[in-house]
């Protein structure tokens, strides 16, 4: 009972008093949404073939998807995170199966915790933008 007043009150506190996030601008069709991507499998990002193959066998979806590099970012453990490509993606920059599209690419660019921890930034190229509509330090005065 008490635990779950606690979870109740730290809910509402925290929708109350964390930075609300607002997206603006629209899809400039550049693609790099589509060959910049990043996994994570178990709070990590994906760093080698092996955890690629892992997260394959755990959902289809991942098919759709193949190695294109690596980022410059590296991982805690000094590894360099993998970039993947989505193969539906044409010469063009347009999606070959927009219709049947992920829900990972359907809801880009959804405002998560990695996403706020990365500085709330998206592609030069693109034509959203993530706008922080109130900030923390304007909550305490």
């Amino acid at each position: 009972m008490i635990k779950n007043l606690y979870l109740y009150l730290r809910f509402y506190f925290l929708k109350l008093f964390t930075s609300k996030y607002r997206i603006k601008g629209k899809c400039n069709c550049c693609g790099a949404c589509c060959r910049n991507i990043v996994f994570m499998i178990e709070d990590n990002y994906v760093t080698n073939e092996e955890q690629f193959e892992k997260l394959k066998e755990f959902d289809k979806k991942y098919y759709h998807f193949e190695i294109s590099g690596k980022s410059s970012r590296k991982e805690k453990n000094g590894q360099q995170v993998l970039l993947f490509r989505c193969k539906s993606l044409d010469e063009n920059n347009r999606c070959r199966d927009y219709f049947f599209r992920s829900i990972y690419c359907r809801e880009y660019p959804k405002v998560t915790d990695k996403i706020k921890l990365g500085g709330c930034e998206t592609f030069d190229t693109c034509g959203y933008e993530i706008e922080i509509d109130k900030k923390f330090k304007e909550y305490l005065e």
